[in-house]
């Protein structure tokens, strides 16, 4: 694909630009100076003010495509799918791009679910739809639909759910997910955004949280319509980590079930207090994602991102002899290289067992040298440590 045309960007703000440096002509020629017509419907707001989805600002490819919330809203019997982005501007932002779109991706009776809006090169109109989505199939269309879409910042697009695609009250519409694509290219998506965490459809685990249909009525049934969950989102080190959460409705005596996925999985048992809420002190040494289960209905999965350290010691062993002795935290295993400061290729490796490393020099060039932790696999951030000198 081609890089962002920043005129995409602007050329939704030029008309308001131009009356500013043409204010003495905006009222002969006001329509050539006004902006052009944006949608002025809010979003619907998300059941119970606690959006389904959210997702760190800056890991999409592009401003407008930038996914920061996504949630389920309903209207008398109607659903509706809302995402929310960054800086909205419903078009392309590929030069060689005809067409960008966002889906909203759940699950219920055993199929992957989605409605999308597509939005074209203006002057052409966004363009709604529905279906089943499948890694390898990809969207498959099962009819058109309606939305709106608001442009501006933390803009939203909002796609109803038709009650041809079989939502009834009481249907759970199970780990949602968003996917963002600019362009397709070989009939395959060109992936730009993923909500929550990562690009692609298959960068990483991460769901958002359930939602029940009927949920937001006036008389919601009194089982466990939706869980929230909050945790940390990095920590530096091995640390005990408090996470939190409440069920909705709130009541006591709820039981929850809580994941603890990383090189292995756990699953921490908890019951809900009065306030409907949950509590967990949890130990952590690795990067580590959570999830909590009420009654079937799960909370999205929050990831925790481990950061290590490394630490280097540098002493003569003997005559040309040299060692490099380091310790990491946490202490989980990985390889360790060992580097002059003023160079790009490591002078020795070794292996991280235990937290601990020693690398043994044969009459190496004097100066200064640093080492660079490197976990396995994704259980931690890479790390460099402070300066030793060899002298």
């Amino acid at each position: 694909m081609s890089a962002l045309n920043p005129n995409n960007v602007l050329s939704r703000l030029m008309p308001t630009v131009r009356c500013l440096f043409t204010a003495g002509l905006c009222t002969a020629v006001l329509i050539a100076c006004a902006a052009p017509p944006v949608a002025s419907a809010a979003a619907p707001e998300p059941c119970g003010g606690t959006a389904q989805i959210d997702d760190a600002s800056g890991d999409g490819h592009h401003i407008p495509e930038d996914v920061l919330a996504a949630w389920f809203a309903e209207s008398g019997d109607s659903v509706s799918a809302v995402i929310q982005v960054r800086q909205a501007v419903w078009e392309p932002q590929h030069d060689d791009s005809d067409v960008a779109g966002y889906s909203m991706l759940y699950s219920f009776g055993g199929q992957t679910h989605y409605v999308r809006a597509q939005a074209p090169r203006p002057p052409d109109s966004i363009l709604y739809d529905y279906g089943t989505w499948t890694r390898v199939g990809g969207f498959i269309s099962a009819g058109t639909t309606t939305g709106i879409a608001v442009e501006g910042y933390h803009g939203t697009v909002t796609v109803n759910i038709p009650a041809a695609a079989g939502v009834t009250r009481g249907t759970k519409l199970g780990s949602p997910f968003v996917l963002v694509y600019d362009g397709i290219v070989s009939g395959e998506p060109h992936w730009v955004d993923r909500a929550p965490g990562g690009v692609t459809p298959d960068d990483g685990l991460e769901r958002g949280a359930d939602f029940v249909v009927g949920s937001c009525s006036v008389e919601p049934p009194v089982v466990t319509s939706a869980v929230v969950l909050k945790a940390p989102t990095r920590i530096t080190g091995k640390a005990n980590v408090t996470l939190t959460g409440t069920v909705v409705p709130a009541r006591a005596g709820v039981a929850v079930a809580l994941t603890v996925q990383g090189r292995a999985s756990r699953v921490v048992q908890l019951t809900t207090g009065a306030d409907g809420s949950f509590r967990s002190v949890v130990a952590v040494s690795e990067t580590t994602r959570f999830r909590a289960v009420a009654e079937t209905i799960a909370s999205q999965t929050r990831t925790l991102t481990v950061y290590s350290t490394v630490r280097i010691s540098i002493r003569k062993i003997r005559a040309g002899i040299w060692q490099a002795d380091g310790i990491v935290n946490p202490a989980l295993p990985g390889s360790a290289l060992l580097l002059r400061t003023n160079a790009y290729r490591p002078t020795a490796t070794g292996k991280v067992l235990n937290g601990r490393f020693s690398i043994r020099l044969k009459n190496p060039t004097r100066g200064s040298y640093e080492a660079v932790y490197i976990p396995i696999g994704t259980t931690a951030e890479r790390s460099t440590s402070n300066i030793g000198a060899l002298r």
